[in-house]
C-alpha cells in the first residue's frame, strides 16, 4: 500500500495520517442502526473553536456554491508581511460571519479511548504476531491487515464515527495552530469488500446533529467537499464514538491496531529484503516502541529515532510525487535529483535499521552513559532544593530549615537539568513531562 501526502496526527488520536501502505488498497465493509446511538451519546465537549481560513475552492457546482460560503481571511496586518499591499486572490468580499441557515457547529462526541494503551507489551506481541500476521511474510502483511480488519468490521455495518482529515482538503490558507484536523460527526456505511485489493474505504455522510471541531465551518461545504469524494473517505481516518454497543469497541481496537502497524511497524523495505522470520521481525519493532515508551530509551534518542523515521516516510513521498510529474524521458537534471533523493532515503533507511538492531540498543548509540557526565558537586559545595511547582507559595517551603537554598521551577525537566550530586527535587502536584529523568547521571532525591 503507498503512503499518501497526509499530516500526521497528535497522540490522543488526533492523527489523520493512512500509514505507509504500497498501494491503495481499500477495505470497505459490511453494515446496525446509529439513529437510537445517536440520541443517547454522551455530549461531552471536546474542543470546538471558531477559526479564520479561506476554504479551498471545490469544482463545479459545488465550487460556485463554496465561493459564496467562505469563511474570513486573516487580516491584512497577520497575513502579509510589512509594506506588503493587499494580493488580488484577497480582495474578494468576503463572509467574516455564517450565513442565517449555517448554524454553528456543535462540539464533537467523544471517540473510544485507545483500547491498545493498556496491553502490555506480551499482549501487543501476541495480537499481532498471533492473530493478526499468524507467522505470514512481509508480502503477505497488507492482505492479513486486510483480512483482520474486515473480518471486524462485519460486526456492524453501521455506525457514528469522527472523521479526521487534513485541514487542507477543506482549506487554502488557515493558521496550522488553529487548526491540526478537522473532525467531522459522520455516520459509517460499510460494504462488503469486492475483493481482496480493494482499499482501506469507507461511505460516510453527515450525521445529525451536526457536530465539528471547528464550530464556524459551513455545513454546504463539508457537503460539497463529500460529494466531491463520492462519501469515499479512508477509513483508517474515521473513529469511532464512545456510547455506541461493544461491538464499536472491537472495532475501534482493530482500527487501532491497523493504524499503528502501518504507522510504526511497517517499512517500506520490509516486502524487498528476504526475511525468514517476519514475526520477529516485528516483535522487536513492538519491544522498541515499548522501551521508547517507558523511558527505557532516553528520551531525546527517542524524539531523534521518530523524527529519522517521519523524515523518511516524507522523503520516500517526495520521491514519488517528483517522479511522477516527470512527464517524458528525464532531463539530466531530473535524473540527478531522482538519485539524491533516492540516496537520502537510502540513508535514513541505514540509520532506522541500526536503531532497530536490539544489540546496539544494548551496547551502542543508546547506551545512557554515553550522554552525560555527573557534574558532581557544585564548586562552592552547596546543595539546592529545587521546588516544582506553577506557582510556589511561603506554605510549600514552612517545614524546610532557614539556611536552605531554594529554586523554584515550573517545569520539572528545567529543574532535573539544574541538578547537581547532592540535591533535592520537591514536586508539588500538577502535569509535568519528565524527559531528562532518563539522562539522570547525578545522585539527587527526589519527593512528592
Amino acid at each position: 500500500m503507498a503512503s499518501g501526502p497526509r499530516p500526521a496526527a497528535p497522540d490522543d488520536s488526533v492523527r489523520t495520517t493512512s500509514p505507509g501502505r504500497r498501494g491503495d488498497k481499500v477495505v470497505s465493509a459490511p453494515t446496525g442502526d446509529p439513529a437510537a446511538a445517536a440520541g443517547s451519546l454522551k455530549r461531552t465537549a471536546s474542543p470546538v473553536r471558531s477559526v479564520v481560513a479561506s476554504p479551498r475552492p471545490v469544482k463545479g457546482r459545488a465550487g460556485r456554491e463554496a465561493a459564496r460560503r467562505r469563511l474570513q481571511l486573516p487580516p491584512v496586518s497577520q497575513a502579509e508581511g510589512p509594506g506588503e499591499g493587499p494580493r488580488e486572490e484577497d480582495e474578494e468580499p468576503l463572509l467574516s460571519e455564517p450565513e442565517e441557515d449555517d448554524a454553528e457547529a456543535r462540539p464533537l462526541p467523544p471517540v473510544c479511548g485507545s483500547p491498545m494503551r493498556g496491553m502490555w507489551r506480551d499482549e501487543k506481541v501476541a495480537l499481532y504476531c498471533d492473530e493478526v500476521l499468524r507467522g505470514c511474510n512481509a508480502e503477505d502483511a497488507d492482505d492479513a491487515m486486510t483480512k483482520y480488519l474486515s473480518e471486524k468490521l462485519k460486526l456492524k455495518d453501521k455506525w457514528l464515527g469522527v472523521w479526521k482529515t487534513n485541514p487542507e482538503l477543506f482549506f487554502m490558507k488557515y493558521e496550522e495552530a488553529s487548526i491540526p484536523f478537522v473532525g467531522i460527526l459522520v455516520e459509517v456505511t460499510c460494504k462488503p469488500c469486492p475483493s481482496s485489493s480493494s482499499c482501506f474505504n469507507v461511505t460516510v455522510s453527515i450525521a445529525e446533529p451536526f457536530s465539528s471541531n471547528i464550530a464556524n465551518i459551513p455545513r454546504n461545504l463539508v457537503n460539497e467537499i463529500l460529494e466531491e469524494l463520492e462519501h469515499n473517505v479512508p477509513l483508517l481516518e474515521v473513529y469511532p464514538v464512545e456510547g455506541q454497543d461493544s461491538d464499536l469497541h472491537d472495532i475501534a481496537l482493530a482500527l487501532e491496531v491497523v493504524r499503528f502497524f502501518y504507522d510504526f511497524l511497517w517499512r517500506d523495505w520490509d516486502d524487498e529484503e528476504s526475511c525468514e522470520n517476519y514475526a520477529a521481525l516485528i516483535e522487536e519493532r513492538i519491544n522498541l516502541w515499548c522501551d521508547i515508551q517507558d523511558g527505557t530509551i532516553p528520551g531525546p534518542i527517542a524524539q531523534r529515532f521518530k523524527k529519522t523515521l517521519e523524515k523518511y516516510k516524507n522523503k520516500r513521498v517526495e520521491l514519488v510525487e517528483y517522479q511522477s510529474n516527470i512527464k517524458e524521458d528525464p532531463s539530466a537534471a531530473e535524473a540527478v535529483e531522482c538519485w539524491k533523493k533516492y540516496y537520502e532515503i537510502v540513508m535514513l533507511c541505514g540509520l532506522l535499521k541500526m536503531w532497530e538492531d536490539l544489540r546496539l540498543r544494548v551496547h551502542g548509540p543508546f547506551f545512557p552513559r554515553i550522554l552525560r557526565r555527573r557534574k558532581g558537586k557544585r564548586d562552592f559545595g552547596k546543595t539546592i532544593t529545587h521546588i516544582v511547582a506553577k506557582v510556589m507559595t511561603t506554605d510549600m517551603v514552612k517545614d524546610l530549615s532557614s539556611d536552605t537554598l531554594l529554586q523554584q521551577h515550573d517545569d520539572l525537566d528545567l529543574a532535573l537539568d539544574s541538578c547537581y550530586s547532592g540535591d533535592t527535587v520537591v514536586i508539588f502536584p500538577g502535569e509535568y513531562q519528565a524527559v531528562n529523568l532518563a539522562l539522570l547521571t547525578d545522585d539527587i532525591i527526589i519527593k512528592g
